[in-house]
């Protein structure tokens, strides 16, 4: 019955889009053009006729004014609007050069005369700097700023880090915002949701994630952060999210070609960090063996017919070489390997590309032997196309149709990462916008996109592909060889349709809506199919004694998982305005998720992925305590949900503890299913008395919830500056952890910290890695802003915020390892987020200068990142099964918290220089841009992409003592650079 009915919708939803298409659509995220107009008295004038032109595309909208002399000009997209009246008896009035910005909400009030000559008065007004009739929060980057400030990468998604309360979650490179894990942040292109379900980041966010793109930055028209109070109409963006729009033609033609370029010698040295230091004082910094990028293209925009049609198209292609240092740090391991590959030639291929740095044999610690590095690149050809239509037909209808693909490719000389990885993109667009009588408008839009990726890895087809880990009590701890969880082919194809329909009834602008997401996911992951072997020592590993082995025992072809989730959403809201100085904006949404069911697996509970509904009430104010509507007060009060990665998903068919599908087994010598480093492994054939793993979510499984409240006051100084403080709390539960429910618990030790025997509650079980949403949050954040706009010569944007973080677990979406410390005590945990910015500051400006000349740039300085310290000698009784979190380590007889120890802070200054001079009727721009312009440098301790703290994961400098309890002089020096080093790029855009 559900599939009959989900064929139905589909059916119908897939008519009504055709349908629109033939009558048009606009691919935006739209704003609001909205006010009143009174007579000379005051007095409300209904009936009166608002035509707005869009004055660079010609398009136009008709409204008239209700009985309240109110109107409201919704769905539009961004750009230079004209709003003129008409009513018989009264002067036309008329506003140009109204800026709306994405999404932007604009009140426009106009005041009509009795008709005295037959012109038009036309009311000359800057834009008004602060909207008072936003509930939201919001931050804006305008497409001059887009097109000046200088961003590595050429990255778009980087501007969203100059936002207040948005950070880079220190995991996985993604977009935190609001003290949520960057999972649960959205990002809508062009009106519609550009999220990945099954891994939670962007489309295309392997390469999006890796020095990658989507979407060229010169296809950008602007961009808009919303940090709290967003209307119901958006759903399963628990963080906040990014609305970003593209660019269209206009009724002139233009174009652009532009050209950037970096190479090794407009880039310093790579820096040795302190802990290299500390190890070997003469060690030298690194002179760039190659380094280089380009990004070039050109696009194009006009009129297919004035007025009514135009084209937008792009082409964007950039190639990369980047340089980066691996530290192959373990004391003698480097030693180790060679001398194995003395009996196992095999063996050398693992350190081939090292070379032995002077801190063992004959040189300053002997007795323990050498450490190495490597020097390595990354080498990235990214291609970016897109083509954009858009169509207004009459004064009651819009539409748009866009597409883009995107390929994108990366190698790297370290073929211990993803040094192959490749993806592909494509994504269709449209959108319709139906004006319905006076005062409703219909926005129907959907997209339909597939993602193919291969990550993927150059060992694969080496004699040894096992990843080896090291644990030696005077070594330290490191690992070498393929990544465990490659090779991933993942292929994803997203269907999306939206419709709502808004009326402006009196004083109520009423909005309802529903949505429909459907998103497949075909996967091949096979983690530790060619094993993960663990050493207690270098001289275990010289003698191939493993303490363990992790395997991964199942189906190993394409695909091993194939699923669909769909999910249903209605909402209903309203924008109340009792009056002229206040806006009330409530509603609430209601979103169901419905999860792959009727799966084989070895439990009862784990037949199927339990479902979700989410019920989500949300309410804004906003008060303008002066008449002159220069200044207003906002609050927002609601619930707001994250989207649970499909791929958490994905061991629960893959791990089902039924023949073959054993899981990942932990297997020591002699037990059964154990295969030595070196032997092959048949994964889908194991022995069938191996004891097997599984995995699943509980029954009451939920996704992420927080719970937001925010506060904020902001004003108009004068003309041209504007100020402003936020008040942001954000409290969330029913986070994601990992549990293993088969290690047998022990007690806790005089420190409080868990114990384990070692053995397993069930022995017919390896693990039971159970995942549940009982993790907790609460964020706190105090930001003040100072914005100007471009007047003057000059603009510029500045933020500072004081915040604080805290969870219980700060992993994003962990697929294989477990997170919580007390399986007893869920609470354990809980102390700083590994995401936590206690201090953070940001500047954006850009000048005109004389001559031509322009400077823009940014100016960041912030606290470092938290850090925990951790004990080398609790590894067996408090971490077993050597997926779970180090213990945390006692200094001086105290337990040290979790994230209480902080790296040092740190500060980027980031400039541009350009020069633009006319020809004809175009222009061309030649720039020059620094990154990291003084050459900071600011250190972390811990690897800032290895987080998960297991015990083999954490660095020497976590931890205060060596195995034993003797003093480790290395305790606290930091040991990977935060930032790149200086670089320096030149570029040329010509604009037609």
């Amino acid at each position: 019955m559900r599939s009959f009915l989900r064929s139905l919708l589909l059916l119908g939803l897939t008519a009504a889009v055709l349908l629109g298409l033939t009558g048009a659509a606009h691919a935006q995220i739209l704003g609001s053009i909205q006010g009143s107009i009174a007579g000379e008295n005051g007095e409300s004038l209904p009936g009166v006729t608002i035509t707005v032109t869009n004055q660079e595309t010609g398009a136009t909208r008709v409204t008239t004014t209700g009985p309240n002399g109110r109107y409201s000009v919704r769905s539009l997209p961004s750009g230079t609007y004209t709003v003129k009246t008409d009513l018989d008896g009264l002067q036309s009035t008329q506003q140009e050069n109204v800026q709306l910005l994405v999404g932007q909400v604009i009140d426009v009030n106009l005041t009509l005369v009795v008709e005295a000559q037959a012109e038009t008065i036309t009311v000359t007004a800057d834009s008004p700097l602060v909207e008072v009739s936003r509930t939201s929060t919001a931050s804006y980057i305008t497409q001059d700023e887009i097109e000046s400030i200088p961003i590595v990468g050429r990255d778009f998604k980087q501007f969203a880090l100059l936002s207040p309360t948005v950070a880079d979650d220190p995991q996985r490179g993604f977009v935190s915002m609001s003290g949520q894990r960057g999972v649960y942040s959205g990002m809508r292109v062009d009106g519609t949701s550009a999220k990945n379900a099954f891994f939670g980041y962007a489309n295309g966010g392997e390469a999006s994630e890796n020095d990658g793109l989507v979407i060229g930055q010169e296809s950008v028209k602007e961009f808009q952060v919303i940090q709290n109070g967003f209307a119901p109409e958006y759903g399963l963006d628990g963080g906040g999210f990014i609305n970003v729009i593209t660019k269209s033609g206009t009724n002139d033609f233009h174009g652009s070609a532009f050209y950037y370029f970096t190479d090794d010698g407009l880039k310093d040295d790579i820096k040795a960090t302190p802990l290299d230091l500390f190890r070997d004082p003469t060690v030298s910094d690194i002179t760039p063996s190659e380094f280089e990028r380009t990004n070039y293209g050109l696009t194009a925009g006009g009129p297919l017919k004035r007025d009514k049609a135009h084209f937008f198209f792009s082409y964007d292609d950039t190639e990369r070489v980047n340089p980066f240092i691996d530290r192959f740090s373990t004391r003698g391991g480097y030693d180790a390997v060679l001398q194995r590959a003395l009996t196992e030639p095999a063996f050398a291929d693992l350190v081939a590309d090292y070379t032995p740095n002077n801190d063992g044999i004959a040189a300053p610690d002997p007795i323990n032997g050498r450490t190495a590095s490597g020097l390595f690149n990354r080498t990235v050809d990214n291609l970016i196309l897109l083509g954009k239509i858009d169509l207004y037909p009459s004064a009651s209808h819009s539409a748009s149709i866009r597409y883009n693909y995107t390929d994108y490719s990366r190698t790297s000389t370290f073929r211990d990462e993803e040094s192959l990885k490749e993806e592909a993109v494509d994504a269709v667009l449209g959108n319709w916008v139906a004006v319905t009588g006076t005062q409703g408008l219909n926005d129907l839009r959907f997209q339909y996109t597939t993602d193919d990726l291969n990550r993927n890895n150059l060992r694969v087809g080496s004699p040894i592909e096992a990843l080896v880990r090291f644990r030696d009590r005077t070594a330290g701890r490191d690992q070498i060889g393929k990544f465990d969880y490659l090779p991933i082919i993942a292929n994803t194809s997203q269907f999306e349709i939206r419709d709502s329909y808004s009326v402006l009834f009196g004083d109520h602008d009423l909005k309802f809506g529903v949505d429909y997401t459907s998103d497949t996911m075909e996967q091949i992951f096979a983690g530790s199919k060619d094993g993960r072997y663990d050493f207690n020592s270098l001289e275990d590993f010289l003698n191939n004694d493993a303490d363990r082995v992790r395997i991964y025992f199942g189906n190993v072809a394409f695909p091993n998982y194939d699923e669909t989730q769909d999910v249903w959403a209605v909402f209903a809201q309203d924008q109340w305005k009792p009056n002229g100085n206040m806006t009330l904006n409530y509603g609430v949404r209601w979103s169901k998720t419905d999860n792959p069911d009727g799966l084989t697996h070895i439990f009862p509970q784990a037949r199927s992925i339990p479902d979700d509904d989410h019920l989500a009430p949300r309410i804004g104010f906003a008060w303008q305590p002066s008449d002159n509507r220069t200044d207003v007060f906002r609050v927002g009060y609601g619930h707001f949900y994250g989207r649970t990665p499909t791929l958490l998903f994905a061991s629960q068919i893959q791990e089902n503890g039924i023949f073959p599908n054993f899981g990942r087994v932990t297997v020591r010598p002699g037990e059964t299913g154990f295969v030595p480093l070196g032997t092959a492994i048949d994964n889908e054939n194991p022995p069938a008395t191996t004891i097997p793993s599984t995995s699943y979510l509980v029954p009451e499984f939920r996704d992420a919830r927080n719970e937001r409240f925010s506060l904020g006051y902001e004003r108009e100084l004068s003309r041209n500056w504007s100020a402003g403080f936020d008040f942001l709390q954000a409290d969330g539960d029913h986070l994601q952890r990992n549990y293993d429910d088969n290690a047998e618990f022990a007690g806790h030790d005089p420190f409080g910290r868990p114990l384990y025997t070692g053995d397993v509650v069930n022995p017919a079980f390896n693990t039971l890695f159970i995942r549940r949403s009982d993790g907790k949050s609460e964020y706190r954040a105090y930001t003040l802003k100072v914005t100007r706009r471009f007047a003057g010569n000059f603009s510029l944007q500045a933020h500072y915020t004081y915040s604080k973080d805290e969870d219980d677990d700060s992993n994003e979406r962990n697929a294989t390892s477990v997170t919580v410390s007390d399986i007893t005590n869920p609470g354990y945990d809980y102390g700083l987020s590994a995401r936590d910015i206690k201090n953070r500051f940001v500047l954006i400006g850009v000048g005109q200068l004389p001559l031509g000349f322009k400077i823009s740039g940014t100016v960041k300085i912030q606290s470092g990142m938290p850090w925990t310290a951790r004990d080398p000698d609790s590894f067996m009784p408090n971490c077993p099964t050597a997926v779970c979190p180090a213990p945390r380590a006692v200094i001086n007889g105290q337990l040290v918290g979790r994230n209480t120890l902080r790296n040092e802070s740190w500060n980027q200054v980031d400039l541009r220089i350009a020069w633009v001079g006319d020809f004809g009727s175009g222009q061309v721009e030649i720039f020059a841009e620094a990154f990291n312009l003084f050459d900071e440098d600011s250190y972390t301790v811990n690897r800032l992409f290895n987080r998960d703290q297991g015990p083999f994961n954490v660095t020497s400098s976590q931890e205060p003592q060596f195995f034993g309890g003797a003093a480790n002089p290395e305790f606290g020096i930091p040991d990977e650079r935060l930032q790149q080093s200086r670089a320096v790029q030149f570029g040329a855009r010509v604009r037609l």
